[in-house]
């Protein structure tokens, strides 16, 4: 059973989420569930800042918190597109026959790029996880690095899901940009 266009990760439980997720079927899959990964990371950092904030108020942390709140509220977004994009897909691989070669190629290219801008998203997480934790007392330090290292498997699951879409998608400008942009951001990986 795939998920109601209706429906947002993000009005159902946690135990609701994770028994989708296990469940047989393609959605919520690895792109929904690293996207949403990297929102619990956000708020990890967030909660970091806030407590910073409160002991010494700063100008430049107040703003690095404000941006993590963005991308946490893109990224929660990304969650219920990739959920879309990949169920609009399988649809229209059922009944591949009935389908526009091109618009088969369109899905495929939402399945891609979902994940992908998800990625960069996290790629922003990570440059402000670094400021962040500049700013943290030692009693914050563990809940940093638990923002950091979900950031980091975030984004490499993400980028995995980018990278095996790319692969089903027919030779064209728009795949050659996604790729730039996935090599870009496997290079500027940064594990902690």
């Amino acid at each position: 059973m795939t998920m109601e266009i209706r429906d947002s990760l993000w009005e159902i439980s946690l135990l609701e989420f994770r028994e989708r997720v296990a469940a047989a079927t393609s959605t919520p899959g690895g792109g929904a569930v690293a996207a949403v990964t990297a929102t619990l990371a956000a708020a990890l950092l967030r909660m970091a800042g806030t407590i910073c904030l409160a002991r010494a108020p700063d100008a430049r942390l107040e703003a690095a918190i404000a941006e993590v709140k963005n991308c946490e509220a893109k990224l929660a977004r990304f969650a219920d597109e990739d959920v879309r994009a990949f169920d609009a897909y399988m649809v229209a691989r059922k009944d591949r026959g009935a389908v526009v070669p091109k618009r088969f190629q369109e899905l495929l290219l939402a399945c891609a790029s979902v994940p992908l801008e998800a990625a960069e998203q996290v790629e922003k997480l990570q440059s402000l996880a670094t400021e962040i934790a500049a700013q943290c007392p030692a009693f914050l330090a563990s809940d940093v690095a638990t923002a950091r290292h979900l950031l980091h498997a975030s984004r490499e699951a993400l980028l995995a899901n980018v990278a095996i879409n790319c692969d089903d998608l027919e030779d064209c400008e728009e795949k050659r940009t996604l790729r730039r942009r996935l090599d870009r951001l496997r290079h500027t990986a940064n594990p902690t």
